[in-house]
C-alpha cells in the first residue's frame, strides 16, 4: 500500500512539471507584417511601452517621411536592444517606403553608405559580428526583421531573423 502513495506522490510531481515547463513559442502571437487598423502612431505612443530614443534622424530626403528615431527597448531578459522607428502619415505611404527599408534589412543588405539611398543613421543600421579569425569588413546589418504597423515601420535588432521577429513583436505588445 506503501509503495502505491509513493507512486502516486511521483506521478503528480512529474505532470505538475509537464505543465509548468510547457513550451513558450506556443504563447507566442505574431503580428503580421504590415498591419492597420487605422491608427496614426507617434512617437509618444512607443516611448510609453519603454522605448528609449537616442537620436532623431534628419528625415528632409527620406521620401514621405514625417520623422525616424533610433533608440532601444528593453527585451524579455531586460537588455536594451535596438530599433529604428520611421513615421509617415498613414499606413499607404510607409508602406510606399518597403524598398527603402528592405535594402538595409536582412542578410543581403546594403551595407556601404556609398550605395544606400537614404544615408542618414546608416552607421547606427551596421553592427561588427566577427568570429574566430574574420578581420576588418566583418560588418552586418543590425536589423534583420521590420513591421510596417499602422503609420510607422519598425526595424528590429537581433542575431537572427527569428530573435528580431519575436524583438518587432515585443515592442509592439
Amino acid at each position: 500500500m506503501k509503495k502505491n502513495y509513493s507512486q502516486i506522490f511521483i506521478l503528480t510531481i512529474l505532470i505538475i512539471l509537464n505543465i509548468s515547463c510547457g513550451n513558450d513559442d506556443e504563447k507566442i502571437i505574431t503580428i503580421d507584417k504590415f498591419s492597420n487598423t487605422g491608427k496614426v502612431l507617434k512617437l509618444d505612443y512607443f516611448i510609453s511601452k519603454g522605448f528609449k530614443e537616442v537620436k532623431e534622424y534628419n528625415v528632409s530626403e527620406l521620401n514621405g517621411a514625417l520623422s525616424a528615431h533610433y533608440g532601444w527597448f528593453k527585451d524579455d531578459f531586460n537588455n536594451p536592444r535596438d530599433y529604428e522607428i520611421r513615421f509617415y502619415i498613414d499606413h499607404q505611404t510607409a508602406l510606399n517606403s518597403k524598398l527603402i527599408v528592405e535594402e538595409v534589412i536582412g542578410e543581403n543588405a546594403i551595407l556601404a553608405s556609398r550605395d544606400v539611398t537614404w544615408k542618414e543613421g546608416n552607421s547606427d543600421r551596421r553592427v561588427n559580428r566577427r568570429g574566430a579569425g574574420s578581420g576588418p569588413g566583418s560588418a552586418k546589418a543590425k536589423y534583420l526583421y521590420y513591421l510596417i504597423y499602422e503609420n510607422a515601420v519598425i526595424m528590429c535588432e537581433g542575431l537572427n531573423e527569428e530573435e528580431s521577429i519575436k524583438l518587432c513583436n515585443n515592442i509592439i505588445k
